[in-house]
């Protein structure tokens, strides 16, 4: 049994760690992240853009949530459509599709991470060079050298760790509430209800991805079924409310000109000066929440790889399965990947890229949650999945279109990973499939 503090005498973590991480998980990147480009996108009713998102998350929240109560072993997406669809194949691109999509959602933690360095510092180059590439590298270099040194993510660092990730960002949005209250600058918008908020909603999608991260270390949660259960069905609604009131606090006090101007998020709260010493914990929060992300991040994508060398969706090259840590090579591979995504690519390009991998990662489990609803492995009413799947469908659709047409050079750069990503998948099942091939006829013979 799970004590008050949320371990068990045997050292197993209970309700409350779960909640702490998947709070963490979720708030710790994305409200330091990404919320500069919502904002951007839905102005003034940034609000309901994530009150949309939440809706469609909680729908895919309660899916994983089915297919993990259905399957034997632990492990996530991949696992759930080995053992209930049997599909190798489409396992192994969605296996593939997470791996690209966290290295994405590390670097914009780590593009995060440099624009508040950058901000806190007050210098934009040295030597004639941006600081905010060599703040993001450094970070990423950090946490790979910390992982092959087999000191990764603890659940209960990072337990203590979310008190200051949304506590302070909280306390940033209520100052912020009572500010605007008392000086009458609240309001809804409700007047400007129209596309832009719903697309908005696909844009940030990447904000919610952190409670997925739970699932593929089950073995550290007592009861896993049912704490994992509990742990996301609080959490997400926890960190909802955080961006809701953040995102809404924005919104209303800055003019629309600024909010238009400044994508980066360490820039709009730098704009916003309640109180100096409020921007200043704002922005020492930032730098601690986008770190402990990288690192949480990294150290589960790790294990997550880990398992997916184990059953040959990634190559063994990336490392030795039966190791008792994460693969050394798979951590290099992953850290090196990252820190090109985000001393490359700008913030909109790692945020819309991770939300699209995202998007598609969800509304595929709503999908197999959907299919196998006549199990008599799985108690699942068929609301949740099915506006989860017709709402990740729909912001696939609306993201790829809004990309095409507003920010091409983004667009391109998507479909030239996504090629190489398939292109490189392909060829290495090509492979296996070919050596399976060899080996039965060498056993023929």
């Amino acid at each position: 049994m799970s004590d008050d503090n949320g371990g068990d005498d045997q050292g197993k973590f209970g309700v409350g760690t779960a909640v702490a991480l998947g709070v963490g998980g979720i708030v710790g990147g994305g409200i330091y992240a990404a919320i500069g480009i919502v904002v951007a996108a839905a102005g003034i009713l940034t609000w309901f853009a994530y009150s949309l998102a939440t809706v469609v998350v909680c729908c895919c929240a309660y899916s994983y949530i089915k297919l993990n109560d259905a399957t034997d072993s632990n492990g996530g997406s991949v696992t759930y459509i080995e053992e209930l669809s049997g599909r190798s194949t489409v396992a192994g691109v969605v296996g593939w599709t997470l791996v690209v999509g966290y290295i994405g959602t590390m670097a914009m933690y780590a593009y995060a991470f440099g624009m508040y360095g950058q901000m806190m510092i007050g210098v934009e180059y040295v030597f004639g060079l941006p600081i905010r590439q060599f703040l993001s590298i450094g970070i990423v270099a950090v946490f790979v050298g910390l992982n092959l040194l087999g000191a990764g993510s603890s659940a209960s660092v990072e337990r203590l760790l979310v008190f200051v990730q949304a506590g302070i960002i909280a306390v940033f949005g209520l100052i912020g509430l009572w500010y605007g209250a008392a000086n009458f600058q609240l309001r809804l918008g409700l007047s400007q209800l129209g596309f832009n908020p719903i697309l908005a909603a696909s844009v940030g999608f990447v904000s919610f991805e952190g409670w997925q991260l739970l699932f593929y270390d089950q073995e550290q949660f007592d009861d896993p079924d049912e704490t994992l259960a509990k742990g996301v069905a609080i959490s997400i609604p926890i960190a909802a409310v955080i961006y809701i009131l953040v995102g809404f606090v924005i919104t209303t006090l800055l003019p629309e000109e600024v909010i238009a101007a400044q994508p980066e998020p360490a820039l709009l709260y730098g704009a916003l000066l309640i109180s100096k010493w409020l921007a200043l914990a704002v922005g020492i929060a930032g730098l601690v929440s986008t770190a402990s992300a990288i690192n949480s991040t990294l150290f589960s994508e790790a294990l997550f790889a880990k398992n997916l060398i184990s059953d040959d969706i990634l190559p063994h090259e990336m490392g030795d399965p039966d190791a008792d840590a994460a693969p050394k090579r798979a951590v290099l591979v992953i850290g090196a990947l990252t820190a090109a995504f985000t001393a490359l690519g700008s913030l909109e390009a790692v945020v819309e890229f991770a939300s699209l991998a995202f998007i598609v990662v969800f509304g595929s489990m709503c999908a197999l949650a959907l299919t196998v609803r006549d199990s008599d492995d799985i108690d699942l009413n068929p609301i949740p999945p099915l506006v989860g799947a017709i709402g990740s469908a729909a912001f696939f659709v609306m993201l790829t279109w809004y990309l095409y047409s507003q920010l091409p050079a983004v667009f391109w750069l998507v479909v030239v990973i996504a090629a190489a990503v398939f292109a490189v998948e392909a060829m290495y099942f090509k492979r296996q499939t070919l050596s399976e091939g060899v080996r039965t006829v060498e056993k023929r013979i």
